[in-house]
């Protein structure tokens, strides 16, 4: 008699949540992690969240490690695209409690989303405080100021630098520090937050020119 096949059984490890379990967590000392791509989380997402940008590899846990609090305990937005037990794994092998998973993400979420207002840095308005969070990237023109210069991992501790009724823009270069800057602040109680490009999308930051040698070698 031939063996019958049986389907393994599923390794999923991640709880499904409902909104309601994830407000009482967000309430508490949980953070919501966004894993879609930047331009997606500025569009619309749950206020206080903090976007991580799912990558394969050791960047997405080193990253969590490097702006969370370590004790932070995570709920993830499940967006239909984004490997969300893969991503729990990255967070889990660099010791975060990985409470759950909100099934549809921001989908499923009742409140109205947020919006983050994006501008160019030629057009940010003098009422801006421009806030220098150190994102890779982040080019400013020369002797141009800023309001204050705290590096995102510090936000946590450092942000009573800032005024809470300030206007704050966050300087962004390649941008996915600067967006989880947005949400660090937003989950400290700041409300006027506008994510400032100090590049073009798209654009790379500029080349060395290249060294000509005349014929026989270097000088």
């Amino acid at each position: 008699m031939s063996a019958v096949s049986v389907p393994p059984a599923s390794s999923s490890t991640l709880r499904r949540l409902t909104a309601a379990r994830v407000r009482e967590l967000l309430a508490g000392d949980a953070l919501a992690i966004d894993l879609r791509p930047i331009g997606d989380y500025l569009a619309g997402h749950i206020h206080g969240s903090i976007p991580l940008l799912f990558e394969a590899g050791p960047g997405l846990g080193g990253r969590a490690r490097d702006l969370l609090p370590l004790d932070a305990r995570l709920v993830l937005l499940d967006d239909d695209v984004s490997p969300v037990e893969r991503a729990a794994d990255s967070f889990r092998g660099k010791g975060f409690d990985v409470v759950g998973v909100l099934a549809g993400g921001t989908n499923s979420w009742p409140d109205p989303l947020v919006t983050t207002p994006v501008i160019q840095l030629a057009e940010a308005p003098d009422v801006l405080a421009l806030i220098d969070v150190s994102d890779p990237g982040t080019a400013l023109p020369p002797g141009h100021g800023v309001g204050a210069s705290i590096p995102v991992e510090r936000l946590w501790e450092e942000s009573g630098e800032l005024g809470r009724n300030w206007d704050l823009g966050v300087l962004a270069g390649y941008g996915v520090r600067a967006a989880a800057a947005v949400g660090i602040l937003e989950k400290l109680g700041f409300t006027k937050l506008t994510f400032v490009r100090t590049r073009r999308p798209g654009e790379r930051p500029p080349m060395a020119p290249p060294i000509v040698f005349r014929a026989g070698g270097p000088p």
